[in-house]
């Protein structure tokens, strides 16, 4: 019988096709059609699909149209390079505060088939952006054949969708998943097949893996299902004694609304109260509201937080923790007790548990096979691909906990009425249709339109009342007031039921909707010929628009005004909303004129990042240039996306100066730039005078102050935001709106768009070479010739200096002396060893850097007694050899840690900070990050190590004697003791050269932590110890036990960060001061106050 009844359906829909497709013949002897009705045929025929695709093409143009022109938001910044870290390393570790996984998996797939560019970091976002315009043609059955193209018109030629379909956040990816729920839920209710049901579990979770607001659309969801559940089974207990009314319908569902989704979860149970009732099978919402609660139900348990936390008496489960300064603790998911693991995993195994009885007793087999799914989709995304399992507790835990904690933040601070501003200044046109259409549908409605209706106002309830609202989350208002349009015009065709229309018709309806969109127009615009012209015009248009209106209405029936004044609305107001796309989306769409554009990048981000292109080419350097990016108040991002591919890039807060090193280009913070800009001069550093830019800047939020001091004290002090449920708040509207400007302003802003007020902003300033031209994109020559010694203020012999010149440095910090008394600087930020002769002339040079190892730091420096010269490269985990004339490189060894927490191999170096080498030839080299002493032959053979007991938090640190807490630099004294500065112990280390403990004394200004700050010392021929203290400017010598004899510390020059020293053959000592990239001498006998 079923499948006569499909073949009787499918017969009955084929005639239909038949009948709607076929072509009446001429009766003969009727006179010829004209070439118009010929014509008006034709178009007829075609001019739905002429107007889908018409419509695709507008939309793919708008969404992928110069995508790369508008400079990266902050927040897409930071998408972007996570994506592309994902999709050059396949590094990536989810965060709640960057939201769900999906995003960067989809965009880092992006990079890989089409190469990381701006455009590309958008592509990803414009292709959903299309697929949330094509999801109506899914929705046709309830939407109708005129509705389903209204929607995607309206989809299509949204601001608010068109603008985040180019910006690459969450939200459009989210809102297509959630349009996938909607078509798997209403074609499930429509045909009941299983497919839509897996359909509905990978939806769901992929919207989940997307963005925690997925959360907000779900609970509406389970609030629906659950109300049309009460009505289904209200009426299905009415039925049989012939009692369903509309009334007890209503009553009886309203009694049945709280437990439906109890009785939906214990169905199978409860056959006694069902075989009562007569309740036969479960409805198909109960399906719905089954597996949508049960997949839902387990990523709920953070919601039982405090109730774990008290029942069990465990410590704080919070995901994200903070102290009394405001400083990030580890949380639960990175720290865990055992009991804290053990309470979050039974709340888990309780809520999957429920959902699994509910499940399992539904429909097992379907349950089973949606939960599988869902769980192997999220677990996959969550973890990596399960290189992280941590994930599983950040996802599942992590997620909700952390935006809960969120919505007390209220980041933004956006009032309860900024989504009463944002929707009508852009979604204006299908806003009025649908507020129309919405009263129609709760009365007149369908099922599918009243779900519209309340999507859109539980939405904007929920979203108005959650602390955090931003502009991105208009997309999911802007979404079911389009399709609530959408409804209403196919409402209003509907209603009209045209006969077949004749052209004179269409001419008359296309009349109406001109005169009426000049009238609005006339009114609308300021015209420079006056008001008198524009009133004659509007009101001219206006009175032709109503006399036409009566026309048509008398020859094609009443019915058709509806339809009419729905059309006039679209004719009126489409102009505007095209006008809006393409003001926010294209020409201003890094300038904040517009509410949707929130905290943007400057347009002079990206001129800058092609400045730096050009500077980078101009100087040979690539890819290596050196840039200085101040990291204060993320003034980085989004400079970490457009100079992803540069390798040499310093962040750091410059608000105590410049890093030491030289830079070829500097972003600074507005903040900083005073400290910066005395940190030069002090240095001699030249550039050329620094272009000051808005680094970030936001639409200037007057509006905040419209309705404040609330309920204020008598005096006038005191007072608190005006919230919707107090009086005054009303009373302010009334006057602002009948007795001030807003309706006013309001008015301008729609039309013009344009910001009321300057733009908030932070800004930076960026520093080039002062030979560079910008406009250009060419540098200066400049001599390659070495630099000459010189001399500083107070007469002491210098060479070096900032610069590229040979003999010139970045970041000098160590210094050794050849046999034949040349001297050997390691420069450790450009990777440079240069030597030079006694005096300080350049001799030659060699890179430290090269193709098979692009991590690098070098540090140490040492010369063995055949002259080869030896280098620790720290970040580069290694030490490498040379010969005496730094034309070949002799030897290279070491490999990085493997920090698994079991005790490090002899050749796992863990920044190797510096070395020495005995009378034997042998390396004494400090392992600073293991916090021991290795030993090695001259060519690399492992021989003995100096440390204390191993632990695997912090492998061999100790405080004891021979034990070392982060050693850093080392000499060899001519008796063959071996001295260290044993620098978080705050010490001096004396061992004898088997490596026994022999003696130790403080030095009072090391301990510190600065990455910076690491002191190293000397042994003198007489047998004193000079060691430096680069933070605080200083070198003192000690006596060979430890009595302080002198600080070198002169006032006329300060020394700036200074590290590594040598004693020349006359007993002076060169100094390398790595704040001010030279090399002075000083009479070890100096003394100096600071």
């Amino acid at each position: 019988m079923r499948c006569r009844a499909k073949q009787l359906r499918r017969g009955a829909q084929s005639r239909g096709h038949r009948r709607e497709g076929a072509v009446t013949s001429r009766a003969e002897g009727k006179p010829e059609a004209s070439a118009l009705d010929r014509v008006v045929r034709r178009i007829e025929a075609n001019w739905v699909l002429v107007a889908y695709l018409a419509i695709f093409a507008a939309a793919f143009a708008l969404r992928f149209w110069d995508l790369g022109a508008r400079a990266l938001h902050h927040d897409e910044s930071i998408h972007a390079v996570w994506a592309w870290n994902l999709a050059q390393e396949g590094s990536y570790r989810h965060s709640p505060t960057f939201h769900g996984p999906f995003l960067y998996f989809v965009q880092a797939f992006t990079f890989v088939v089409f190469t990381a560019t701006d455009y590309t970091s958008r592509v990803s976002p414009a292709f959903f952006g299309m697929l949330v315009v094509a999801a109506p043609l899914a929705l046709r059955r309830w939407l109708g054949s005129t509705g389903a193209l209204a929607a995607v018109a309206f989809l299509a030629f949204s601001p608010t969708l068109v603008y985040f379909s180019r910006f690459l956040r969450m939200d459009i990816y989210l809102a297509a998943f959630i349009l996938a729920m909607v078509i798997a839920v209403w074609s499930y209710l429509h045909d009941g097949r299983t497919r839509w049901l897996i359909v509905l579990a990978v939806a769901l979770t992929l919207a989940f893996s997307t963005k925690e607001a997925a959360f907000l659309f779900v609970a509406f969801l389970l609030l629906y299902l659950n109300g049309h559940l009460a009505l289904d089974l209200a009426s299905a207990s009415l039925r049989p004694r012939g009692a369903d009314t509309t009334a007890r319908r209503l009553f009886r569902a309203a009694l049945l609304y709280p437990v439906a989704w109890v009785l939906a979860a214990l169905w199978p149970f409860l056959a006694g109260l069902r075989s009562r009732l007569a309740w036969d099978d479960l409805p198909r919402t109960g399906d719905l509201l089954v597996l949508t609660g049960t997949l839902t139900l387990p990523l709920l348990t953070p919601f039982a937080k405090e109730l774990l936390e008290a029942v069990f008496a465990t410590a704080p489960l919070d995901f994200w923790r903070t102290d009394a300064d405001g400083r990030t603790l580890a949380g639960v998911c990175d720290e865990a007790t055992l009991r804290q693991g053990l309470v979050i995993g039974f709340g888990f195994a309780v809520t999957t548990a429920v959902a699994a009885v509910a499940g399992l007793g539904w429909r097992a087999r379907t349950w089973l096979v949606a939960a599988a799914v869902a769980a192997l989709i999220y677990t996959t995304l969550m973890t990596t691909f399960w290189t992280n399992l941590g994930g599983v507790c950040s996802g599942a835990w992590g997620s909700i906990d952390y935006w809960q904690a969120q919505q007390d933040v209220r980041r933004g601070m956006q009032p309860w009425f900024y989504y009463l501003m944002v929707m009508p200044a852009y979604e204006f046109l299908p806003l009025v249709l649908a507020l129309a259409g919405g009263v129609w549908a709760l009365f007149r409605g369908t099922a599918f339109a009243r779900f519209l209706v309340l999507w859109f106002l539980v939405l904007f309830t929920a979203l108005s009342f959650a602390g955090e609202k931003m502009p991105w989350l208009n997309t999911h208002l802007a979404i079911p007031a389009a399709f609530l349009a959408a409804w209403t015009l196919q409402r209003a065709w509907n209603y009209w039921r045209p006969p077949r229309l004749q052209p004179p018709h269409l001419l008359a309806i296309v009349f109406v909707l001109a005169a009426a969109a000049l009238a609005f127009a006339a009114l609308v615009f300021e015209w420079p010929s006056g008001l008198a012209l524009r009133l004659t015009l509007g009101l001219g248009g206006l009175a032709l628009a109503v006399a036409a209106s009566v026309v048509v209405g008398s020859r094609l029936g009443w019915r058709v005004l509806p339809l009419l004044a729905s059309l006039t609305v679209v004719a009126s107001l489409g102009y505007f909303s095209i006008q809006t796309i393409l003001a926010t989306a294209f020409e201003r769409g890094d300038v904040p004129d517009d509410l949707l554009i929130y905290t943007q990048s400057s347009p002079e981000i990206t001129r800058l990042a092609d400045d730096i292109d050009a500077l980078a080419a101009a100087t040979g350097k690539g890819y290596d240039l050196r840039i200085a990016v101040d990291s204060r108040s993320s003034f980085a991002w989004p400079w970490e996306w457009y100079l992803r591919d540069y390798r040499n890039v310093w962040r750091a807060n410059f608000n105590s100066g410049l890093p030491p090193g030289h830079f070829d280009v500097m972003l600074v913070n507005e903040t900083n730039h005073s400290v910066v800009a005395q940190d030069i001069q002090t240095r001699g550093v030249l550039f050329a005078q620094p272009f000051e830019y808005p680094h970030r800047w936001w639409y200037p939020e007057t509006y905040k102050h419209a309705l404040s001091g609330c309920s204020r004290n008598d005096d006038g002090s005191g007072g608190r935001p005006c919230e919707p449920y107090m009086s005054e708040t009303w009373s302010k509207i009334r006057s602002g709106l009948f007795g001030g400007s807003w309706a006013r302003d309001a008015f301008r802003y729609w039309r013009d768009h344009e910001a009321p007020v300057p733009y908030g902003s932070i800004d930076g300033f960026a520093y080039f070479p002062s030979g560079f031209d910008r406009d250009t994109g060419r540098l200066a020559p400049s001599s390659l010739e070495p630099v000459r010694p010189g001399v500083d203020s107070a007469g002491r012999p210098m060479f070096g200096g900032f610069g590229d010149r040979p003999g010139e440095f970045s970041a000098p910090v160590d210094i050794a002396a050849g046999l034949d008394g040349s001297l050997y600087v390691v420069d450790r930020a450009a990777w440079l060893l240069q030597k030079f002769d006694p005096d300080g002339n350049y001799l030659a040079g060699i890179t430290l850097r090269d193709t098979e190892l692009q991590d690098s730091g070098p540090w140490g420096l040492a010369v063995g007694p055949d002259g080869t010269v030896y280098v620790a490269d720290t970040f580069g985990w290694r030490i490498l050899a040379f010969d005496a004339d730094l034309t070949n490189r002799l030897l290279a060894f070491g490999e990085a840690p493997l920090r698994d927490g079991a005790p490090p191999g002899p050749h796992f170096l863990f920044g190797p900070r510096d070395l020495a080498i005995d009378a034997d030839g042998n390396l004494w080299v400090t392992d600073t990050g293991h916090h021991r002493i290795v030993v090695y032959a001259a060519g690399g053979e492992f021989l003995r190590e100096i440390r204390g007991p191993f632990s695997p938090d912090t492998n061999y640190q100790g405080s004891g004697p021979g034990q070392f807490s982060e050693p850093v630099g080392i000499d060899i004294a001519p008796n063959g003791e071996i001295v260290i500065a044993d620098m978080w112990n705050a010490r001096v280390q004396v061992l004898d050269p088997s490596g026994a403990w022999l003696r130790e004394f403080p030095v009072v200004g090391w301990g510190g932590f600065e990455a910076l700050d690491k002191p190293y010392l000397a042994v003198l021929r007489d047998g004193r110890i000079a060691v430096s203290l680069p933070s605080l400017g200083q070198v003192r010598i000690y006596s060979s036990v430890g009595a302080l004899l002198t600080t070198i510390a002169p006032v006329d020059e300060p020394l700036l960060f200074p590290y590594g020293i040598v004693e020349t053959p006359g007993g002076k000592l060169w100094i390398v001061e790595g704040g001010a990239a030279r090399v002075r001498l000083f009479d070890s006998t100096e003394a100096g106050e600071r």
